[in-house]
């Protein structure tokens, strides 16, 4: 497995490939083995949109739910820069792309297929907060 390809070249610009819950968890598993060759600790990423709908199971098993798929994984990346940042790693952001990128490379995803569009809606923090309830990561 090579969890260094910093390019996303060759990719489709978008993914018009349906993710079910089952393909999400696979490609999820994927991503995961390679962010912990480039992290060395599991990361802790917030999702939301579709994909936190189908993986969640509680809202996917809802009798009535219609929601069987998506097109991408939504996360907030500011977050996950500035928790990383806090424990000096200054290129959290790139790694985690080139773990995304190889994921896409691998199952001929768009670029898009885990994205962080939304991070420029949400209203600028000025300091990391973090929230009761999580554990603090081991590194």
């Amino acid at each position: 497995m090579d969890p260094n390809p910093t390019s996303n070249a060759g990719l489709p610009e978008h993914n018009e490939t349906l993710l079910t819950r089952d393909t999400l968890l696979m490609l999820l598993a994927d991503l995961s083995s390679r962010i912990l060759v480039l992290f060395h600790h599991p990361i802790r990423l917030v999702v939301h949109g579709g994909a936190a709908m189908l993986l969640h199971p509680g809202l996917y098993a809802q009798p009535g739910s219609r929601r069987r798929d998506t097109r991408d994984v939504d996360y907030i990346q500011r977050a996950f820069v500035e928790e990383w940042r806090q424990f000096g790693m200054l290129d959290a952001g790139e790694r985690l792309q080139c773990c995304i990128n190889a994921t896409a490379l691998k199952f001929n995803l768009g670029k898009d297929w885990m994205n962080a569009h939304a991070d420029i809606a949400l209203p600028m923090a000025t300091e990391y907060v973090l929230l009761m309830g999580f554990p603090t990561l081991p590194y």
